[in-house]
């Protein structure tokens, strides 16, 4: 019987010990599972995490800036395009016949929205602070003394348009109509009156202020102001007004 007992405690000691030391196996195992397996998984999908974040914060920076730069393209465009014309937007419509804004067509760029012209019933006028007031037919202004000019139309941050310009000049057509001593400044407006500017009478003596009807030998085609355009050399494009209906000479 005590024989029997100090086996029992003997096996019961085996048997602790082979407990203990399964523990510490699985112990270690779980060790090893954790720093061989789960942890290189654990830093993989976190390297993972903050690249893909990383790159969606520099696609949404690039979505971002190239909206604004769009934007920016756009609101610069559109302020230049109202520089270089000045016609109010309602006016600025697309040109049919296959050719758009901007377009170069015959030697010239197209700005400004084309006007139907009956040249029959079209007429000249000049009048305010002259003498005699004028009306004159298309082939009334062909038929005066004409000059040839090698003019640049420049048109900033757009284009600049060179050729050989033919026309009467400003300051004859005045002093056929006769330019009072008060006169100051000289109003040049569209048919449809949609569009005037100004300039001074002593600017528009000078070479280059033409009355024009022909660019490069050729009469303009109703995109390029037919039948009468101001050429104003030295002034910015905005300045040739096109599709000319009307001088007013402007005393104050």
């Amino acid at each position: 019987m005590l024989s029997f007992s100090n086996s029992f405690k003997g096996n019961s000691k085996i048997s602790k010990s082979f407990l203990k030391r399964k523990e510490e196996i699985i112990k270690m195992i779980r060790k090893k599972i954790f720093l061989y397996v789960i942890f290189p998984l654990l830093t993989i999908l976190l390297l993972s995490s903050i690249v893909i974040g990383c790159s969606k914060n520099k696609e949404n920076k690039q979505t971002t800036s190239a909206v604004e730069s769009k934007t920016s393209e756009t609101t610069s465009a559109q302020a230049s395009e109202t520089q270089v014309t000045s016609i109010p937007t309602s006016t600025k419509e697309s040109v049919t016949e296959g050719t758009n804004y901007l377009d170069l067509y015959e030697g010239l760029h197209i700005t400004g929205t084309p006007i139907d012209v009956d040249i029959k019933s079209y007429r000249l006028k000049i009048g305010g602070a002259v003498d005699k007031e004028l009306s004159l037919t298309f082939d009334d202004v062909k038929k005066m003394e004409s000059v040839r000019e090698e003019i640049e139309l420049v048109c900033p941050g757009f284009f600049v348009d060179k050729g050989f310009w033919t026309g009467v000049n400003v300051i004859d057509l005045l002093n056929l109509a006769g330019i009072k001593k008060e006169a100051k400044n000289v109003e040049f407006i569209s048919i449809d009156s949609s569009y005037t500017q100004t300039l001074p009478i002593e600017k528009i003596k000078g070479d280059g202020f033409l009355i024009a009807y022909k660019f490069n030998d050729k009469e303009f085609s109703k995109y390029h102001g037919y039948p009468l355009r101001l050429t104003a050399k030295g002034e910015a494009g905005s300045y040739w007004v096109k599709w000319l209906g009307e001088i007013n000479v402007v005393a104050d």
